[in-house]
């Protein structure tokens, strides 16, 4: 049985730490991009490897530079030649009002988390194509994390972050209607409020205020979000592309 083979961005911490670390334990060959984090991505890195991943690499990846994108994928292409599942799950997100974002904040979190998205999704086909000419008939699938206010829109804070995430919705649905005809799934997942590093940098009456709007009573957890990843990441998805599968603990109810 042929190893699977994924790439996961900003997998130093949070969802994409915990995501890198199932998937390990699933036999999966790892590889691991980070941005300021190194000696996190290499602590997940040894954890990855010591749940059983078939292989690991580890890279530096800044999703705001095109030239890095095409860096990280050169590097995939020479090591593997290439890649089952994608997940794009790096991303910024500053807890700004309206009035406090400028240009700058603007096109940085929109070109980190949308852009950065599109391009690497699109860099990333060959190799995506690659491994169905190794192996006929192979499932290969991209993943974005979105966000529920993507779906919903700001309520506060972060209406570049909302507007970034709504955009990944739309380039996941693209993309899945574009690529469905060679067999490459693109899905989205939309989390809720989990703990994170982002969280964490809440007030503590602000994540109590937000804590008592999640109908489940309580924050999340990056498994509680890799879990659902690694089912879509898995050949027994393969009728599911184009979807958007909610992790909010009801914050969401459609």
């Amino acid at each position: 049985m042929a190893v699977r083979r994924v790439l996961i961005t900003g997998s130093s911490s949070g969802i994409g730490a915990a995501t890198a670390i199932l998937l390990a334990k699933q036999g999966y060959a790892v590889w691991i991009t980070y941005t300021s984090g190194k000696a996190a991505a290499h602590e997940v890195a040894a954890q990855c490897r010591a749940a059983g991943a078939a292989k690991v690499h580890v890279s530096p990846l800044d999703l705001r530079s095109p030239t890095a994108i095409d860096a990280l994928v050169a590097d995939v292409t020479e090591s593997w030649g290439e890649l089952h599942v994608l997940v794009n799950n790096g991303g910024v997100c500053p807890y700004q009002g309206y009035d406090e974002i400028s240009i700058d904040d603007w096109d940085a979190v929109m070109e980190t988390n949308g852009r950065g998205t599109f391009l690497l999704s699109r860099a990333c086909l060959p190799l995506l194509r690659a491994a169905e000419a190794n192996t006929p008939g192979i499932d290969r699938v991209i993943i974005n994390l979105s966000s529920v206010a993507g779906q919903v829109g700001a309520i506060t804070t972060g209406m570049h972050y909302a507007a970034s995430k709504g955009a990944i919705l739309a380039i996941t649905r693209s993309f899945a209607r574009i690529l469905a005809s060679e067999h490459i799934r693109v899905n989205a997942v939309t989390p809720g409020p989990i703990t994170s590093a982002i969280t964490d940098n809440l007030s503590e009456a602000a994540r109590t205020s937000l804590e008592q709007t999640i109908p489940l009573g309580h924050f999340g957890e990056p498994e509680d979000v890799a879990w659902v990843i690694s089912g879509l990441a898995s050949p027994q998805a393969r009728f599911v592309t184009g979807v958007t599968y909610d992790v909010n603990g009801g914050t969401r109810i459609d």
